[in-house]
């Protein structure tokens, strides 16, 4: 069953993980670990203008509860993630 990981991203990382600047070895090394997992960023709905106000977070959808928890704890050992925590997929819409 599908499950997510949701994770709050330092704002360079942020902006270089939806393409809004060319990704650092961070970024890079942020999308490599999605892979690795079979996971996916989802897009966010909000504006540019909305994104540099506040405190965001990013959903990645994973294939199962597994991975989701191995991605998790990956992401929280990474410099630019502020946080990394798992949902099992009926939990999100």
């Amino acid at each position: 069953m599908t499950a997510f990981v949701i994770v709050q991203l330092e704002h360079r990382v942020r902006d270089e993980v939806v393409g809004l600047k060319s990704p650092s070895t961070t970024g890079l090394q942020f999308m490599k670990t999605l892979k690795q997992h079979d996971a996916i960023l989802l897009s966010s709905s909000r504006s540019a203008e909305e994104r540099g106000r506040d405190v965001e977070y990013h959903t990645i959808e994973v294939p199962d509860m597994q991975r989701a928890n191995s991605l998790a704890a990956a992401l929280r050992k990474m410099d630019g993630v502020e946080s990394a925590f798992t949902k099992p997929g009926e939990e999100l819409p």
